[in-house]
């Protein structure tokens, strides 16, 4: 079982490096600070958790 999931969380951290990647993103740690400009809210997120997150709409201009 913990197998099974362990091997479910490694395969979602090997999606979303690849995805990071295709966005021209090389870590997490340069969403922080400054470069959150990047960061976009969209599906069933309102104004509320998007002010609360920090960040834009989907579709947003930078």
């Amino acid at each position: 079982m913990y197998r099974n999931v362990s091997n479910l969380i490694h395969g979602w951290t090997l999606e979303i490096s690849e995805l990071m990647g295709a966005a021209g993103i090389n870590s997490i740690e340069s969403l922080r600070g400054g470069n959150r400009d990047r960061l976009r809210g969209g599906y069933m997120l309102d104004e509320n958790i998007l002010s609360v997150l920090d960040v834009k709409t989907v579709g947003a201009d930078a």
